[in-house]
């Protein structure tokens, strides 16, 4: 098929538009007129993601009564402009639909803010005796709403509140789909619907999840939560993904989110102190031990043990030494029942740098790790 290549995508743009204005239809009524089964074929011509047949060309100049402007005639299916994550950017789309819709503007954003498809919203916006073009609206509205989910930030910078999760991405269904994990979450989702807006940052190796009543679902999968994502949005597959949120604003405390039964009253112990929470959750990926704490700008990984047997204190020696190999600025505790070590074992960790604490376990160990740990962070 003979199809008509345009010098740029605006003059194809131009064109289809002034088309519809010429003959006083919409994208819908000029996709009846032409005799296609939906709009979708029209509408891919007229945001100029496909170049048009030359037969279609000559067709609408002759309906019109206008001229083209002088195009490149090529064979086959030519494909001219992907569909985009944000076809429009915010500022823009803001501006037009302002400028169109003046006094119903504030109506028409609670209607993009509502589960209305954008179907709906524009034939509520014709009840109230706007007339306008689908097809240009459409977009509008489309990237309103878009902007309004899943914004593009330069950076993601991660709060005292936050913490940081790591995702991982997956392909699904003509989807992408985003894999955490987060008990207690988990745990809200059980009993009622979240869902959430996104800040994506540019390299699209951030993303910050916050709640938003015309967002996207959060979805229960096994042990994880889930959150789909189009392919358009530029996420690759695979690891490498971090996931911040403030669990204040879920509804949960940044308690809830230390797992280990002694890292948690040894942490609030430690912040009445005046140590900071990692934003970063201690995961079997990231090697950040029980708890990791920050003195200033002193990172403190924590390991802690109950268990006095040889196998255990192996395995500790081998958890710090890959620990050091990945925070090598890092202060190294090991907090233990002063049973597990011997001189072997000992020595170990001493030559690895690891500061031991010895604790029995009692009403008030987390009391007598911090007084040590106080030391500790100033030598």
């Amino acid at each position: 098929m003979k199809r008509a290549k345009f010098k740029t995508l605006d003059e194809q743009r131009k064109f289809f538009d002034a088309v519809k204005k010429k003959l006083g239809l919409g994208g819908r009524n000029l996709s009846k007129r032409l005799g296609f089964k939906s709009r979708s074929s029209l509408e891919n011509y007229i945001c100029a993601r496909r170049a048009p047949p030359v037969e279609l060309i000559r067709k609408l100049e002759k309906m019109s009564g206008l001229k083209s402007t002088k195009f490149q005639t090529i064979e086959g299916k030519v494909y001219r402009k992907k569909k985009e994550f944000i076809p429009m950017e915010f500022d823009m789309a803001n501006k037009i639909l302002k400028e169109r819709f003046r006094k119903d503007f504030n109506y028409l954003v609670s209607l993009i803010k509502s589960d209305l498809t954008i179907k709906n919203i524009l034939d509520k916006m014709r009840l109230k005796g706007h007339s306008f073009d689908t097809s240009k609206f459409s977009r509008c509205v489309g990237s309103y709403r878009i902007n309004l989910m899943s914004k593009i930030v330069d950076e993601i910078i991660p709060t005292e509140k936050d913490i940081i999760l790591p995702g991982f991405v997956r392909k699904g269904n003509k989807t992408l789909e985003l894999y955490f994990n987060l008990l207690p979450l988990h745990k809200i989702l059980q009993k009622e619907r979240i869902r959430v807006g996104l800040e994506i940052d540019k390299t699209r190796k951030k993303i910050r999840v916050f709640p938003l009543d015309f967002g996207r679902n959060l979805i229960l999968n096994g042990g994880s939560i889930k959150l789909l994502i189009t392919e358009l949005s530029g996420f690759r597959k695979g690891p490498g993904i971090e996931v911040m949120l403030d669990p204040n604003v879920f509804n949960f405390s940044i308690l809830d989110s230390i797992y280990d039964r002694d890292a948690k009253p040894l942490v609030k112990e430690a912040l009445r102190k005046g140590f900071k929470l990692d934003n970063y959750r201690s995961t079997p990926t990231n090697y950040k031990g029980d708890l990791s704490l920050y003195f200033g700008n002193k990172n403190i990984i924590i390991e802690i043990t109950r268990g006095v047997s040889h196998h255990i204190a192996y395995h500790k020696i081998g958890q710090a030494f890959i620990q050091k190999m990945a925070f090598p600025k890092s202060v190294q505790i090991l907090v233990c029942d002063n049973r597990l070590l011997n001189k072997t074992t000992l020595k170990a960790l001493n030559k690895i740098g690891v500061k031991i604490i010895n604790a029995n376990f009692d009403d008030l160990w987390e009391k007598k790790v911090i007084e040590e740990l106080e030391i500790i962070k100033n030598d």
